[in-house]
Order: C-alpha cells, then structure tokens, then sequence
C-alpha cells in the first residue's frame, strides 16, 4: 500500500499537531506512531480548506478522545481517495463531490463580486461589524449548529466536561425555563473548573464552570447568569464573534455549509469570546425579559454581577473579564428592573440545588 504524508492532532500530539506517514492495509488505517491503527470503520471524513483542499479523517480513541488525520497536499489525498478501503469510499466520494461542487459556486460567486470590490472595501470601512452580523445572518441553524459542535469537540479535548450528574442537572432545569420555545435546542454542560465562568457557543451549547456554580448563592443568581448567555446565543453574538474573529475566509466557508475548513482554528474560540458593549447590553436587557418571562425575580442577575464585581477588583474572574462590567452598565440593569416590574416574578425553586452546592463545595471543606 502506499503511503501519504499526513498531521495527526489528538491528545497525545500537542497543539500543533504531529507529522506522520500513513497508509491502509486492509480494513486498517496503519499510523507511523507506535502501535497506532484504527479500524477504518470507526473513521468519520469531513472535507474542507477555503485557501485549498483539505481532508480530515476523524475518530475518537479508547478513551472517547477526539483524534484527526489530514493529509498534507493534494498528492497525499489523491492517494487516500484511490487507495482507500471500500468501506471508506462511499463517504469520501459524496464529501469530496460535494465539495468541489460547493468550491466551483464559491468560484463563480466571488468571481461575480470583483466588480463590486470597492464598495464592499468602503462598507467594512465604514461600519465592518454590522457587515459580518449581516453576512452572518446568512448561515443557517444547521450550519451554526455544526459550527458549534465542532468547538465543543475542543473544550471536551480539554477534559472536565460532564452532561450527567446533579449539577448538569441544576443548570439544566433552570435553563429549560429560560428556553421555552426556542428554536435551538439546547445543550447544558457543567465544566469541572474553579475559574467563574460561563460561556455560551453558536447552536445553543451553554457551558458553566464549577467555579461559577459554587459562587451563587442562590438559583435566581444561576438564573441570571443563565438568561444573559442564552441572549448571546439567541441573538446569533456568539456565531457573529467567532466568525469576526475567524476571518473573512471562515465566513465564505461557513455561508456555503463547509464547516470542516475551520476546524483547526476554533481551538482559541470556545470561552474566550470578548462582546462589545452594545452585545452586553442587549443580553441584560433581553435576559432580564426571559427571567420575568419565565416569572423569575430578575434581581438575582444585578446581585450576582455586583457581587464577582466587588469582590475581584484587581484580578477579575474570568466570566466578568470576558463580560466585562462597569458601573454605569450595573446602574441600567438597575433601572431596568426598576421600570419593568414584574409582580407575578417569585424567588425560583431548585429541587437539586442544596445537592448541587454539596457537590461543587471545595474539596477541603
């Protein structure tokens, strides 16, 4: 069989990845690292590259641990698209078709733009972040979905990350009340981590550290947390941030459904997204309408931003540093709550809370 050239990323690889060589033998993807093959029926292909053509083998390990293959140049995945088993090829033909159908409208459209390139230089000039939120716009739940799916596979590449358990379970039932009605389905993940933290990834996937969870005294101060990181994702800021973040290139891929391209680079993004102030702003003031919605006192999330606010004044957690607060933002909150009473709002109820505190209580108390 012939080998390919290839970079291997996974848990044992390092940040970068690892050059390897690879090649099949028989129902076996043979890696050049000790002991390492995989059978290719456990191999999943995602195909992408805006600049040029990339393929990704993936799998998970004995572990459950995300691990890749991406064949290094276009000589490296003509030999895998001739020489792989024919349990593979179904999948690479369809990816790969689809692909170089998707890269030839890619083609035509930004073939058709040229003439318009002044014009889109003097509106990214002129106001660039209302531009990505528009182009933004353009991507479809499915796509933003996988988009978050795929930087979730990079915090669970971290370890700590749990969908079970009373504290998955807390979060979750509080959440559930903000959510009703959404049109995302939403996933609640509890990250064991003594930062105070929350962040919410594109799809609706909102991660909560445990640190944050043993510094709420209270459901009502979860609850505001909660509903300010579901308005980050129901106003599509986490999809508009990482595609500004990502670059122009990423939001070509992601328009036309070619996720895979952007792969590599959502390793930085996931929990580290900074908004602008006018994002925090709408998800206060659109969080606060979901809690009194849902008939939750809202004043729960004015206490818990004053209270890591007061608390952190020279080394900021991390949840405040990446929301950042001021007083003049904590005042709105203020008068917000003050202007739109809500007198059917009542303290909220956690069946699982006082297991949930037991549970997140530091080890050495």
């Amino acid at each position: 069989m012939t080998p390919f050239q290839a970079l291997l990323t996974g848990p044992d690889s390092g940040s970068a990845g690892m050059p390897v060589s690879a090649h099949f033998f028989g129902a076996q993807l043979a890696i050049d690292t000790p002991g390492s093959t995989v059978d290719v029926a456990q191999l999943v292909v995602s195909v992408g590259g805006v600049d040029g053509p990339e393929l990704f083998l993936n799998w998970l390990d004995a572990q459950g641990r995300q691990a890749s293959l991406k064949p290094l140049g276009a000589e490296d995945i003509a030999i895998v698209l001739k020489e792989a088993p024919a349990a593979l090829q179904t999948q690479l033909q369809r990816l790969w078709g689809e692909r170089q159908r998707n890269r030839r409208q890619v083609s035509g459209w930004l073939a058709g733009l040229t003439g318009a390139a002044v014009v889109a230089s003097a509106l990214l000039w002129w106001q660039g972040s209302h531009a990505i939120g528009a182009l933004a716009g353009w991507i479809p739940l499915s796509t933003e979905k996988q988009l978050g799916e795929l930087a979730l596979s990079q915090v669970r590449a971290q370890g700590g990350i749990s969908e079970h358990g009373v504290a998955q379970q807390t979060v979750q039932d509080i959440g559930r009340t903000l959510t009703a009605g959404s049109r995302y389905q939403y996933r609640w993940l509890v990250k064991q981590d003594d930062t105070v933290n929350a962040f919410a990834m594109p799809g609706g996937i909102i991660v909560v550290h445990t640190g944050l969870l043993r510094q709420a005294n209270d459901p009502e101060e979860l609850a505001g947390v909660l509903a300010h990181e579901v308005q980050h994702v129901e106003q599509r800021h986490s999809l508009r941030q990482m595609i500004s973040s990502l670059g122009w290139g990423a939001l070509v891929g992601v328009t036309i459904g070619d996720i895979s391209a952007v792969a590599a680079m959502l390793a930085h993004q996931a929990g580290t997204l900074y908004f602008s102030r006018d994002m925090e702003e709408e998800a206060d003031r659109l969080g606060l309408l979901a809690l009194q919605r849902a008939q939750i006192r809202p004043d729960g999330m004015l206490r818990f931003f004053q209270k890591l606010d007061d608390k952190d004044k020279g080394a900021t957690p991390g949840w405040i540093s990446s929301h950042p607060q001021t007083a003049a933002r904590a005042q709105q909150i203020r008068s917000l709550i003050a202007a739109t009473p809500c007198p059917a709002c009542v303290p909220l109820a956690s069946r699982h809370w006082p297991a949930m505190k037991a549970v997140v209580a530091p080890a050495d108390k």
